[in-house]
């Protein structure tokens, strides 16, 4: 969906662009009426505000991420360059940033490694539970034995 709005008749300033995710493209650059849109599967739907040479971009998390929120919060904010100042709306789960047109390219390479990142974590705590989880299991089991040889 796309809309537009001129200040002027021979140059146009602003133009407003709504993309939903239909794929879940993990690092792709998607063009929407021949303008660039960041996809990437922490986000359900990518709406770029296009003026001059910038574009404001609000981000909604996918729900297969809106636990992850703080995640990935922490990981923009960790790893951002700082050329990106992100804000954060937890009750809606959205963020929004405002770059330059030519740093849409950076901008979707740092998302992508985001979303690895992510995964990785999200990976590492379900092992580190796992393992957790058979430790407690070991302790549990090793008293029952060490109950027994005391009878």
């Amino acid at each position: 969906m796309a809309h537009s709005s001129s200040l002027s008749h021979e140059e146009q300033y602003l133009q407003v662009v709504n993309k939903e995710s239909a794929s879940h493209s993990d690092n792709s650059l998607v063009n929407v009426g021949g303008i660039p849109v960041v996809e990437n599967i922490l986000f359900s739907k990518v709406s770029p505000l296009f003026y001059k040479t910038r574009v404001h971009l609000s981000l909604v998390s996918s729900e297969e991420f809106k636990r992850n929120f703080v995640m990935i919060k922490g990981l923009l904010e960790f790893h951002r360059s700082r050329h990106f100042s992100f804000e954060y709306n937890f009750s809606q789960k959205t963020i929004e940033t405002d770059i330059e047109v030519s740093q849409l390219k950076d901008l979707r390479a740092f998302l992508h490694d985001v979303s690895i990142w992510l995964t990785q974590e999200i990976k590492f705590k379900e092992t580190l539970k796992t393992i957790l989880d058979f430790e407690n299991q070991y302790k549990v089991a090793r008293s029952l034995v060490y109950a027994l040889l005391k009878k």
